[in-house]
């Protein structure tokens, strides 16, 4: 007789304190109920060209539960249970922007506490040539563009583009003028 196991798929997350003491892994949907109690890590990765230093931004497929059709940072996700935070950014760089990318080249800016997603968000830069080929994945993405800074500002702060913190805003587009300002 053939007895089969159900094996559930649920993608699983490591989980930690607000000081970033490893508590174990848990369900993606216990870290996303309304009051889990302890933090996930996703990964935001922010695109800057070089040279020119156009900064790229995706719109959300319509598809997407949280903020279809919205303008959002090129690439993120969360880290998955056992997964380093630059595993996680070369990861999801491949799944929706079909790039591969070493993990030195992902330039840690810093980490912020997002309260409402009970998130320990790590923020990335990564620079790229213009010129890059992207091949997206259409269940997550449905078009990429290089917008110059002061237009990427303009799109940020408006209701267009996801809903960030004003604080977080204001501190990425300081650290995005001055990435572009340094810019060999």
């Amino acid at each position: 007789m053939d007895q089969r196991i159900e094996i559930d798929m649920e993608e699983m997350l490591d989980t930690f304190d607000i000081n970033g003491k490893f508590l174990g892994a848990k369900p993606r949907s216990f870290c996303h109920s309304e009051n889990p109690g302890v933090y996930h890590k996703p990964v935001w990765i922010w695109i800057v060209s070089e040279p020119g230093g156009e900064i790229l931004v995706q719109k959300r497929a319509l598809t997407k539960k949280k903020s279809p059709g919205k303008w959002d940072m090129p690439s993120a996700g969360h880290v998955d249970a056992g997964e380093t935070c630059l595993q996680g950014c070369v990861r999801e760089t491949y799944e929706e922007l079909g790039i591969k990318i070493k993990p030195e080249d992902f330039i840690f800016l810093k980490e912020s506490v997002n309260q409402r997603g009970w998130e320990l968000v790590q923020t990335y830069l990564l620079k790229l040539p213009k010129a890059t080929k992207f091949t997206l994945q259409t269940e997550e993405v449905e078009c990429v563009k290089w917008l110059k800074y002061e237009d990427f500002v303009k799109l940020l702060y408006s209701d267009d583009f996801c809903a960030h913190a004003k604080e977080y805003k204001d501190w990425l587009c300081d650290i995005l003028k001055q990435s572009i300002s340094e810019r060999g």
